[in-house]
């Protein structure tokens, strides 16, 4: 039996948290056109008959903008790549100089084995202009593997895992075999509602929030599990517009994540949330820890 720990890393927006859902065949992650939606380490773990990939979905190295949060999350990511046996970097399917910050990066980790997956091909209705994407990064010397594929179609997924595996190390499995996350179902009910602002607000709004699960109540779990959830924000007027006229927008938002929280745990799903402003919180160090943004 192999098994081993792979870090899925790339710039925003390039298909990760798909890649992990389509891999896993269950929604454990934030799926958003914005980018920056993960902002945390999350292992989605896929058992096979002779194999354990446990995948790490890691935030979007950002390249182009720096701040205190953006540095954050450039740790997390690089932690995960230092952790891992194998790292999987995520591009798209162009020529870009975008990619260079973290080759650099990489550079820097000799010992481990580096695969480039080109995602997206599903955009490319002519597969020859994928050639120079691939000299590109064959050129680099930097990849034991350049593998094109979709996240969105599954393409090129089956030659993934064969290639990954051939990587992992001969040991037992990591996780039980029906396990296909780390996380808890708190943890994940907070994310479902955190897509939801990404999904429904303006711009900027879901960059500033963060969602505590307050109370899980799972005693009557057969037939309802009722949830309570807090949503912090860093000005009062971005209270307003998650609220909403009449609470139109927080209503909209309690009813989609509701929805998918009830196909997650499998039962009925009572959801309240709160929204309560929080100046600052990024820079609160004592609340990163409170959140699991500490790690």
């Amino acid at each position: 039996m192999k098994s081993g720990v792979i870090a899925v890393i790339g710039r925003p927006n390039v298909g990760k948290s798909t890649l992990l859902n389509k891999l896993i065949g269950e929604k454990l992650t934030i799926v958003s056109p914005k980018p920056q939606t993960t902002w945390q380490r999350l292992h989605g773990i896929l058992t096979t008959e002779d194999a354990q990939f446990v995948f790490i979905d890691t935030p979007g190295l950002e390249t182009e903008r720096s701040s205190p949060f953006i540095s954050v999350l450039k740790k997390i990511t690089l932690s995960a790549m230092n952790d891992a046996d194998v790292i999987l970097h995520i591009v798209e399917p162009f020529i870009t100089d975008k990619e260079h910050t973290i080759e650099e990066e990489l550079k820097k980790i000799r010992e481990k084995p580096k695969i480039v997956l080109i995602n997206k091909i599903d955009l490319k209705k002519d597969k020859n202009p994928l050639l120079p994407v691939i000299e590109r990064y064959a050129n680099t010397a930097l990849y034991n593997d350049i593998i094109p594929a979709s996240a969105i179609t599954g393409e090129g997924i089956d030659v993934l895992l064969r290639e990954l595996k051939k990587y992992l190390p001969n040991e037992g499995m990591l996780y039980s075999e029906d396990t296909i996350t780390d996380k808890y179902e708190r943890e994940l009910v907070a994310e479902i509602v955190r897509e939801k602002l990404f999904l429904f607000t303006r711009e900027e709004i879901p960059y500033s929030v963060a969602c505590v699960v307050d109370k899980f109540d799972e005693t009557q779990r057969e037939k309802i599990i009722r949830i309570y959830v807090t949503i912090y924000v860093e000005k009062s007027s971005q209270k307003g517009i998650l609220i909403g006229s009449g609470g139109s927008m927080l209503k909209k938002i309690g009813t989609s994540a509701r929805l998918d929280m009830e196909k997650l745990l499998d039962t009925k799903v009572y959801l309240e949330l709160y929204v309560k402003v929080k100046e600052n919180w990024k820079k609160d160090k004592h609340f990163l820890k409170e959140i699991g943004m500490d790690k």
